[in-house]
């Protein structure tokens, strides 16, 4: 039998990392005297890795010198410890039973692999993930597959055995250009018409959901 993996986003879909974002993108812009940004919209501006990030929190007239910017929120955001992250509630038994059915499982995330190394080692190290990517130099970011085929390659997997969870538009044209399966969640920080208008077509509305479309997939 063919091994089955589930390849999870992270920030909205494994883990509420919002909060953390927000506090030090706003650490990174009053340090420069930029107005600050809401949570809400920091789940708006969550999705496409830490550089846009900054990009869409930044003033128009200070996006060209993105990268220094990007630099002091890394450097906020690695420091901080991440103490308003938590695990979605209801994600920790959907992890234990896709281990359980035998599924390999990994994380595919836009955050740098410092940062998500971080959050895996405080957050979801018990869960035992078989692979865990965060974006690295000379790799794209999602929605391209280049990141995705990688881990189907270090897994020894092929796509036709591979199932995508996340949350925003990104994860499902990631799959879509991997040419897996997707599962989009709407927990997180997109409305469920942005996931509907990048071509989702199955939804999980609860972990519990969630769990049994895995199961069956599994299967």
């Amino acid at each position: 039998m063919n091994k089955k993996l589930i390849i999870f986003d992270l920030d909205g879909t494994l883990l509420d990392t919002s909060a953390d974002l927000a506090d030090s993108m706003n650490g990174m812009l009053s340090f420069y005297g930029f107005p600050n940004i809401t949570r809400e919209q920091a789940k708006e501006y969550i999705g496409n890795g830490a550089k846009n990030f900054v990009l869409r929190s930044l003033p128009e007239n200070a996006r060209g010198e993105v990268e220094k910017y990007l630099k002091k929120y890394n450097e906020i955001y690695n420091s901080s410890g991440s103490p308003k992250t938590a695990l979605y509630n209801g994600m920790d038994e959907v992890l234990f039973s896709a281990k359980r059915a035998g599924a390999l499982v990994a994380i595919a995330s836009n955050k740098p692999q410092p940062s998500t190394d971080e959050v895996y080692a405080k957050y979801l190290k018990p869960f035992d993930f078989d692979y865990v990517y965060g974006n690295r130099a000379g790799f794209a970011h999602k929605p391209d597959k280049e990141c995705g085929e990688f881990i189907l390659h270090e897994l020894n997997v092929g796509r036709e055995n591979a199932l995508v969870v996340g949350d925003g538009e990104t994860d499902v044209v990631f799959s879509q250009n991997l040419g897996c399966g997707c599962v989009a969640v709407t927990w997180g920080y997109r409305k469920k018409s942005v996931l509907q208008s990048a071509g989702a077509k199955i939804f999980a509305d609860t972990p519990e959901e969630l769990k049994i479309i895995i199961e069956k997939f599994v299967r």
